[in-house]
This record gives structure tokens, sequence and C-alpha cells, in this order.
């Protein structure tokens, strides 16, 4: 009997140990996970974030794990009203600062944050019907919390809280496209580049992930470009037309980025 019931256990304690449980990430990833492993297993970088959503009978509440507290999540709150999601930085609540210079003709170009709106000029004048206003149509420009406060030499301001709530932007989201909506810089759709001060430019990107200027990232590709993940605390951001120079960067520009802090402050680097 005693040798049944010894059987009985170990078998119990393999399927227990066997049984698989999944986690949803984004772009129809799947991890299947079971006991042998931790919430660790998952974090493949220290800017993504596991985080766990509860539902409850009137709202929904979410509480995030970060790569250096990740043991700690292994069996928190899951249940049938729960489930986890892997996400990237910057997330709400984060706040942090990069450097950019732009370069057309050969001179660097400061920004500052758009108008928030647009008046957009008919193509040809209407006939059919008397306009109340003298243009076609207003083009409105929202807040991302993406921007610049117009900093000399140029600093990107990222923090998505500060945005409205239903246009926040977090992990892959938050782009350089972003930050080129948000100061007046347009992409052609007829591949002519990217609109500055009203003309077209081919441009080329250069990419540092810190103020070190290590790791770098070149391309010419616009929708490289206009995708660039802008995640890096004190990354750099050099950006040049083809018929300028690359721009570059002093160590008292350096300096200067360095007096923007990140928040919080453990917020990872690389």
């Amino acid at each position: 009997m005693k040798y049944y019931f010894l059987t009985f256990m170990v078998c119990f304690v393999l399927i227990y140990m066997s049984i698989f449980y999944i986690i949803q990430i984004p772009y129809s990833r799947n991890y299947y996970m079971n006991n042998f492993f931790s919430m660790c297993n998952l974090f493949s970088n220290p800017f993504q974030i596991a985080r766990l959503y509860t539902k409850g009978p009137f709202s929904i509440s979410y509480k995030d794990y970060h790569h250096d507290d990740c043991d700690t999540s292994k069996y928190m709150g899951t249940g049938p009203e729960s489930y986890w999601d892997i996400i990237e930085r910057p997330i709400i609540g984060d706040h942090l600062h990069l450097l950019y210079k732009i370069r057309v003709d050969n001179k660097n170009i400061i920004f500052h944050d758009r108008n928030l709106t647009e008046t957009i000029a008919y193509e040809s004048a209407p006939t059919a019907c008397q306009s109340s206003v003298p243009y076609a149509y207003q083009k409105q420009w929202f807040h991302t919390g993406v921007h610049s406060h117009c900093d000399a030499p140029g600093i990107i301001h990222v923090h998505p809280w500060s945005a409205p709530i239903g246009l926040r932007k977090e992990g892959r989201e938050v782009t350089l496209g972003l930050f080129f909506q948000s100061v007046g810089i347009e992409r052609s759709t007829k591949g002519l580049g990217f609109k500055i001060n009203g003309k077209y430019v081919k441009m080329n990107l250069a990419y540092y992930t810190n103020s070190k200027r290590t790791t770098g990232f070149l391309t010419q590709d616009e929708t490289e470009i206009e995708n660039l993940w802008l995640v890096d605390c004190h990354g750099i951001v050099l950006l040049w037309g083809d018929d300028s120079v690359m721009p570059d960067v002093k160590d008292d520009e350096i300096e200067f980025l360095k007096t923007f802090k990140c928040y919080p402050n453990n917020y990872p680097f690389r």
C-alpha cells in the first residue's frame, strides 16, 4: 500500500509541475510557462515589464513587475479574472530625456511644439457653394507626451502621462514620429523625404543609446527613422539632410543633457 501511495504522490507532483499556463504578449507571441520557470524567464531586456491585469465586477486594475522584481510575481493574482501582458517602456509614469540635433542646409535647427491647429488651403476655390471660411478644413494636433521645450541644444521630453488618456502611447509606440508630429516635421507620402520648415529633405539618422555615444544605429530608411523607439534616457538622436554634414555633439552639450533626470530613479540604462 505504501508503494501505491508513493507512486501516486510522485505522479501527482509530476503532473502538477507540468501544468502549463500561457502569457499573451504583443505581436501574437505566446510564452508557454510551467512551474519550473519564474517570471524572470520572460524578460529579454531591462525595458520589458510584466503587467498583471485583474478584472473586478465594476472596474479593472493592474500591477507592473520589472526585471529586478520578477521573482516575486510568479503566482501573484493569477485567476480566472486575471491575465498577464508583456509591455515595454516608456510607460505611463516614466519621464526621460534625449538630446537631438537636426541639421539642414548645414544649419542646426531647434524646434518648439507646433500650433495646435492648422488651416489647410483649398486645392482650388469652391464654385458650387459659398464657404463660410476661407480654407478647406482645419487640422488639429494633440499633445502626445513627446515634445520639446525649445531647449538649446535640443532636448526631446518624453512623459506619456501628460497626453490625454485616449491618446497615451507606451512602449514601441513612443517614437521619433510622435516628436516630429509635435514640432511640425511631416513625412511625405510621395517619397520626397521629411518636410522641415517648408522644405522636403532626405534625412539620415544616427542614434546612440546613451550620452557615451556608444551602440550607434545608422539608417536612411524613412520608416525606420519615423519609428525610432524613444526608450533610452539620455539617448542621442542626430538627423541631417543629404546636403549637410552629420552634426557633432560637444562635451558641454552632453553635460547639459545630463542635467535632465530620469524618472523613476532606477530607470534602466543600456
